[in-house]
C-alpha cells in the first residue's frame, strides 16, 4: 500500500518519524537524567543532615557520660562519708587496718565505676563519630552523582542513538532490496 505516495515521499516521512522519535527519546532521557540529578541532590542533603544529627548525638553522649560520671563521684563521696561516720561512731581508727581497707576499697571501686562510665560514653561518641563520617561520605558521593548527571548529555546521546538506529535500519532495508 503506497497511498499514492512515491518512494521518495515515504523516505521523507520515515526520516521525519525517525527525527520525531529521536526527539522524544532525547526528551525522555533528559527528563530521566534531570530526575536522577534532583534525587541525588536531595539524598546528598539527607545524608548531610544525618551527619549533623550524628555530631549532635556524639556531643550528647559525651555530655551524658560526664554527667553520669559526676553523679557517680558524688555517690562515691557520700558512701565514703557514711562509712567514715559509721566507723567514727563505732570508735574505730580509720587510719589503719580493716577500716582503712574498707575506705580504700570503696574509693577504688567508685573510681572504677567512673572510668567505666567515661569509657562507655567515649565508645558511644566514637560510634556516632564514625556514623557521621559515613554520612558525610555518602553525601559527597551523592553530590558527585548529581554533578555528573547531565540532562543535556543524556538527551543528546539518546537522540543520537535513536537516529543512528533508524539510519541503520533504513540502510539495512535498502541493502536487502
Amino acid at each position: 500500500m503506497s497511498f499514492g505516495l512515491s518512494a521518495a515521499a515515504w523516505g521523507a516521512i520515515a526520516v521525519g518519524v525517525s527525527a520525531i522519535s529521536a526527539g522524544v527519546s532525547a526528551y525522555g532521557a533528559s527528563q530521566q537524567a534531570d530526575a536522577q540529578k534532583r534525587a541525588a541532590d536531595y539524598q546528598a542533603q539527607v545524608e548531610a543532615n544525618n551527619a549533623k544529627i550524628a555530631a549532635w548525638q556524639r556531643s550528647d553522649a559525651i555530655q551524658r557520660g560526664e554527667q553520669e560520671a559526676q553523679k557517680s563521684m558524688r555517690e562515691r563521696s557520700q558512701m565514703i562519708g557514711k562509712q567514715r561516720a559509721a566507723l567514727a561512731a563505732s570508735g574505730v581508727d580509720m587510719t589503719q587496718g580493716s577500716a582503712l581497707d574498707l575506705l580504700a576499697s570503696t574509693e577504688f571501686l567508685g573510681q572504677e565505676e567512673v572510668n567505666t562510665i567515661q569509657s562507655n560514653a567515649a565508645r558511644e561518641a566514637w560510634g556516632y563519630e564514625i556514623q557521621g563520617q559515613n554520612y558525610n561520605s555518602a553525601s559527597s558521593f551523592e553530590r558527585w552523582k548529581a554533578s555528573n548527571a547531565s540532562p543535556v548529555k543524556a538527551g543528546a546521546m539518546a537522540g543520537a542513538s535513536s537516529l543512528l538506529s533508524s539510519a541503520s535500519s533504513y540502510a539495512m532495508s535498502k541493502a536487502a532490496k
